[in-house]
């Protein structure tokens, strides 16, 4: 049995991966990691669904982790969390995410790579409460929620750092469908199935071509050296901030 927390299974011509770290799916380096050689392995099926556990699809960055990461540690996670955010927004084929609980954070940068979203009708949310926690956008996460997200709703979702239910995600245009929880899997497999009815080569073209001024403005940054918003990260005042809303949220358990 598979220690990885990414499993991968064959839905005929389509992948389905699932991010199996509990209990929030927070991302530390092995995760991202992971997630990274998943997909690309992937990218021999037609077709990508992306889902995660009954209560978290993800929940972001592992704040407790990333806490206790020293300088090359830091720059070594943060290498690993562009390399992955770019494998995903980058993904030549169709990608489908299906979120299965609560996408916040990174979780919901990681559903804004996808090409279509659908979520599980119930209490899941999906935001980005990084201005809450303390902690600052990192280019490629921009630049993903941005493509995606663009519109007068993006402010909102920073900088006073809502999340939303599934209706309210759907009105807004974040997600693309609402689905029962039993059927949430299996529909996105259908729909990643008929994405992948179009010859691979015209839908990476088309793709590529919608995706190119995000990917360059990342390759761009990425160029110019490490971010700096990482090196905010560092700073005692945004540690003290992260620690402060993790004790917030295990008071609310």
């Amino acid at each position: 049995m598979s220690n990885s927390p990414v499993t991968t299974e064959a839905r005929g011509d389509v992948a389905l991966l699932t991010l199996a770290r509990p209990p929030a799916n927070a991302l530390d380096l092995n995760l991202l990691l992971a997630l990274g050689r998943a997909v690309t392995e992937a990218q021999d099926a037609r077709a990508i669904v992306l889902t995660g556990s009954e209560r978290f699809f993800s929940a972001g960055l592992d704040l407790a982790y990333v806490l206790t990461l020293d300088e090359p540690q830091a720059l070594t996670f943060a290498e690993a969390f562009d390399d992955t955010m770019t494998t995903l927004f980058a993904a030549p084929g169709p990608l489908v995410a299906a979120l299965s609980g609560h996408a916040v954070a990174g979780g919901a940068v990681i559903a804004a790579a996808a090409d279509f979203r659908l979520m599980a009708e119930g209490p899941a949310r999906i935001g980005l409460p990084e201005i809450k926690v303390g902690v600052p956008f990192p280019a490629s996460a921009l630049e993903i929620v941005r493509h995606a997200w663009a519109g007068p709703h993006l402010a909102r979702l920073l900088f006073r750092g809502d999340t939303v239910d599934a209706a309210e995600a759907l009105a807004l245009g974040l997600i693309d469908d609402v689905v029962a929880p039993n059927a949430l899997v299996d529909h996105a497999v259908a729909l990643a199935g008929t994405l992948a009815a179009a010859p691979r080569a015209t839908y990476a073209a088309t793709k590529r071509g919608l995706r190119a001024p995000g990917l360059a403005r990342i390759q761009a940054a990425r160029a110019a050296g490490p971010d700096p918003v990482w090196e905010v990260w560092r700073s005692p005042e945004v540690r003290a901030a992260i620690a402060a809303y993790g004790a917030s949220v295990l008071r609310r358990k």
